[in-house]
């Protein structure tokens, strides 16, 4: 806020005048004397300067001062000013000016890669159902088969937030008519469930970095659509630092994610090898069994590089009855590439269903 000063111009005496005119003339004598009245200000215009003066003073000084603030900003830059979260969440590639390009989010939206397509990701789930299915057509029986299933080893299979309890799972499993079904049941909730981003790090088949920090930051309190924004970069821009790591077909054998794919693998073979076909080859059904893990596995990390949000619904629609259980979950898309929450959640890979099991559920 700047301060006014206001001038007092004084009207110039006769005297003055007279004597202005005097030395006008010994200097230029072709001169003629001028009026008194030509030379003197009105008290109006006085005042007129006066306020021009004043205005023009605090135009002049709002402009440094603004001058000043813009240089400060420059320096130290807010951090709405440095990563605008707007442009970070959610700039279309195409609009990127040759300007951005040069920024950190330009850097990172020219190098992000494309999201997979909703086919191939619902492909993928759809495949990885197949695998299932037909191991279990492979290698297993229904013959009666003497004993009870392992507990402790169910109990493993079982954790998580499963939809039956292990104990129903024990009675599928030693029913001849149901055996199948909760066979294949047990090898896709250990596959799928094991890459959903809530799955505990020990448990996890997602990369150990990976799911440590889910973890960590499951209790943040940010408001949810800014978190799902926030997750959304977060998931494509870890995952493009971890893809020469993990982004591979193949499991090294010093990949971090065998131990808790080889303890879980261990369990599920002592609950189905009672069960096994008496002919099959035992290291060739072992062998496949572990090759659908790793294939989960493979498609959990897949899924987590997408910009996009994705659940994994295991719960029977209500309108299905009673007795059903999904063996094979639904892909839902619950927000979209730029990390806004979709209206309505986006089904793009529809859940199996078993029926006539109301003697169980």
């Amino acid at each position: 806020m700047s301060s006014v000063s206001s001038s007092t111009t004084s009207t110039p005496t006769e005297e003055t005048i007279t004597n202005a005119s005097s030395s006008s003339q010994t200097t230029t004598e072709a001169t003629p004397p001028r009026d008194a009245d030509a030379n003197s200000i009105s008290p109006g215009a006085a005042a007129g300067i006066g306020i021009a003066c004043a205005v023009a003073g605090a135009l002049i000084a709002a402009a440094i001062v603004a001058l000043l603030f813009r240089r400060r900003r420059r320096r130290n830059p807010t951090r709405s000013d440095a990563f605008p979260l707007n442009h970070f969440a959610s700039v279309d590639k195409t609009a990127v000016s040759s300007t951005d390009l040069s920024s950190p989010a330009g850097v990172i939206e020219r190098n992000l890669p494309q999201p997979a397509e909703d086919q191939a990701l619902g492909g993928e789930l759809s495949r990885l159902g197949t695998l299932i299915k037909n191991h279990v057509q492979s290698y297993y029986h229904t013959n009666s088969v003497i004993g009870s299933v392992d507990q402790a080893a169910l109990g493993i299979i079982a954790a998580g937030n499963m939809p039956l309890i292990a104990s129903t799972l024990g009675s599928l499993l030693s029913n001849q008519a149901t055996r199948l079904t909760a066979i294949r049941f047990c090898i896709a909730w250990v596959a799928i469930s094991r890459i959903d981003p809530s799955c505990e790090p020990s448990r996890s088949f997602l990369p150990p970095e990976i799911a440590g920090c889910l973890v960590s930051i499951a209790g943040a309190r940010e408001d949810p659509s800014t978190r799902m924004a926030f997750l959304s970069r977060w998931r494509v821009i870890t995952a493009s630092l971890l893809q020469s790591k993990y982004g591979g077909g193949n499991f090294g054998s010093y990949d971090p994610r065998n131990r808790n794919l080889s303890e879980v693998l261990q369990a599920l073979d002592t609950v189905l090898s009672p069960f096994a076909a008496e002919k099959g080859d035992e290291q060739a059904r072992t062998q496949n069994l572990e090759e659908i893990l790793r294939r989960g596995a493979r498609f959990g990390f897949l899924l987590f590089s997408q910009p996009s949000t994705w659940e994994l619904d295991w719960n029977a629609p209500p309108n299905a009855g009673r007795g059903v259980l999904a063996i094979m979950p639904s892909l839902v898309q619950i927000g979209d590439d730029n990390g806004r929450r979709l209206p309505r959640p986006r089904t793009v890979e529809e859940q199996e269903l078993a029926r006539g099991l109301e003697s169980y559920l």
